[in-house]
């Protein structure tokens, strides 16, 4: 069997080795070869190279095509056509399928790229990173003519195996870098003392790295430092707090921030937010609030719960003994009046002072108790003759004099009326000499005169019997209905806006309670002692029109009994006068 194949063998040499004595050209083979097409013993494909001369299969392309990409790693499409000799467009068509077949491949951009040179790059990446210490990712993008987005995908799954560094922000960095930059970022965040905006401290590391390694170092972007630096704040590498990712608060200033608030408060029992905003505390209050929550946040402080008991004790000391307190003498100087109004309405000796009405509230921050302001109004009442008031009996309009002048016109019109009776009875019993007709007239007139030199307003004295007395007085009641009609509704209104003016209150006040001359002036319209005045002035309204009703009373009464005495010496006059007319 093996000499029978190794016969044939020879056969088939010798008939390749022997010369033909027929050529064909190139015309015919190409005519054979349809041929052959046509009745299907050729049933594959046959590609022609860019000359024409030569055929060759797709099997047989691809197995090149494999070859090349094997030597060179890395092949364009258009070269592989110019190597070959075939069309471009076979070579694209070959080219997918070879892509396909074989994962370690990869087209892009019109290049077959195997792992393996990706491997040999990447090697060569990293001896380079090795000597520079940092590489930027755009100049191996432009070295080896591809983009950047394919040289980080390349590039990430090496990282720590064939490449020995750190990628970040489109940087390369070895360990050894990465350990200095760290050790910069420690020693510059360990070093602060006081808040700070990291950007800040990363352009300052930039500014350092420059220096060193000159202009042609490679610049270190900011996003390497933030990665550093929370990488160490998770590692408790370094102390503090990072606010809205860049404002850094060391533990240290925070520690003092709180030592600093905590010796303040606990020795004042108070705290101004004005003294975190200078301790770099940018929410004071909820800061506090959150802090201390017993605490209670005033518009400008903040204040412990043993101030509040220091006032309450104070204002309801103040309260049972009947006297005054002013809270801003007793609270700290830093709290200002509306701070002084809130601590108060905390205070519960004052609520329910308030409530049971034995203390007010003026201004904010003086507390009366209703005893202390009794005892004033009972001193001003007393007094009140000596305010300068006089009442008119027919107007009804107060009027401002002084207390001389009112006692003495007082005791002139007393005395006139006491006059005016005497008067009659004189000229009675003067005319009675002179005759019957002539004395009764006499009487009447004289009469009738007394009754003019009084006021217009007063009642007139009748001369005649009581129809005669009741009919006059009727017509004069009806007279002074019809005159002062038209006024009365104004009277209320003319004597609240003329009698007790405020400054002549605060006058009398300060006169009897010296000690609120400490309170300040009457300038402030929300003054204390422009309230208390205020306050005061309708009870002594009301004082001072119960002592005029009472006077009035007094003086119709004593006029009434000056009118019966008269009318009875009148009547007795006429009986005389009559039993002398008879005789």
């Amino acid at each position: 069997m093996d000499a029978e194949l190794l016969e044939l063998q020879r056969q088939l040499e010798a008939a390749q080795s022997a010369r033909s004595s027929v050529r064909l050209s190139e015309r015919n083979v190409v005519e054979l070869v349809q041929k052959l097409q046509e009745r299907g013993l050729i049933d594959f494909e046959l590609l022609h190279t860019v000359s024409g001369k030569e055929y060759i299969t797709s099997d047989h392309l691809k197995h090149e095509i494999k070859v090349e990409i094997k030597k060179r790693g890395r092949a364009s499409l258009v070269d592989l056509s110019d190597t070959l000799g075939v069309d471009l467009y076979h070579i694209e068509r070959q080219a997918q399928k070879v892509v396909t077949e074989d994962p370690a491949l990869m087209l892009i951009n019109a290049e077959i790229m195997s792992q393996s040179y990706w491997d040999t790059v990447t090697e060569e990446i990293n001896e380079k990173l090795q000597e520079r210490s940092q590489i930027a990712l755009a100049e191996i993008a432009a070295q080896l003519h591809i983009g950047s987005e394919l040289v980080l995908n390349i590039l990430e799954p090496r990282l720590g195996t064939i490449v020995h560094g750190r990628l970040e922000g489109g940087q390369l960095y070895t360990p050894a870098y990465v350990s200095r930059i760290t050790a910069m970022v420690r020693g510059a965040t360990r070093g602060l003392t006081v808040p700070t905006n990291l950007p800040s401290v990363w352009n300052s590391l930039q500014q350092q790295l420059q220096e060193m390694h000159g202009a042609n170092g490679v610049s270190v972007e900011g996003s390497f430092f933030q990665s550093i630096f929370v990488a160490l704040l998770k590692e408790g590498a370094v102390l503090g707090s990072v606010r809205a990712g860049v404002h850094w608060t060391p533990a240290v200033f925070a520690h003092a921030q709180k030592e600093s608030v905590d010796a303040f408060f606990s020795q004042n029992s108070y705290i101004g937010y004005e003294v975190l905003q200078k301790l770099a505390i940018p929410q004071p209050k909820q800061y506090l609030e959150a802090r201390y929550p017993d605490g209670i946040a005033l518009e400008a402080v903040f204040v412990h719960p043993s101030v509040v008991d220091m006032l309450d004790a104070a204002v309801g000391d103040a309260i049972e003994n009947g006297q005054w307190i002013d809270s801003l003498s007793i609270l700290p100087s830093y709290i200002s009046g509306p701070d002084a109004t809130k601590i108060l309405s905390l205070c519960p000796s004052f609520q329910k002072a308030a409530k049971s009405s034995k203390a007010v509230l003026f201004g904010e921050s003086c507390v009366f108790s209703n005893v202390f302001i009794k005892g004033i109004f009972d001193q001003l009442e007393k007094e009140i003759d000596s305010f300068g008031i006089k009442h008119s009996a027919g107007q009804g309009t107060p009027v401002n004099m002084n207390s001389s002048s009112e006692h003495r016109a007082g005791s002139v019109q007393y005395s006139d009326t006491k006059d005016f009776g005497d008067n009659d009875a004189s000229s009675t019993g003067a005319s009675s000499d002179r005759g019957p007709k002539k004395k009764r007239g006499k009487a009447t007139g004289s009469a009738k005169g007394g009754a003019v030199e009084k006021d217009d307003d007063e009642e007139i004295i009748p001369v005649k019997g009581k129809k005669a007395h009741r009919k006059n007085k009727d017509t004069g009641s009806s007279g002074d209905a019809k005159r002062g009609g038209k006024k009365a509704p104004e009277k209320p209104k003319e004597e609240n806006t003329n009698i007790f003016p405020d400054e002549l209150i605060e006058q009398k006040v300060l006169a009897v309670a010296p000690e609120l001359e400490e309170l300040g002036g009457s300038d402030d319209l929300n003054g204390p002692i422009k309230l208390l005045s205020s306050h005061l002035r309708p009870m002594l309204i009301d004082a001072w029109k119960k002592k005029r009703n009472t006077m009035l009373s007094e003086n119709a009464e004593r006029r009434r009994s000056v009118l019966d005495n008269l009318q009875k010496q009148l009547d007795e006059l006429s009986l005389i006068c009559n039993s002398m007319k008879k005789l």
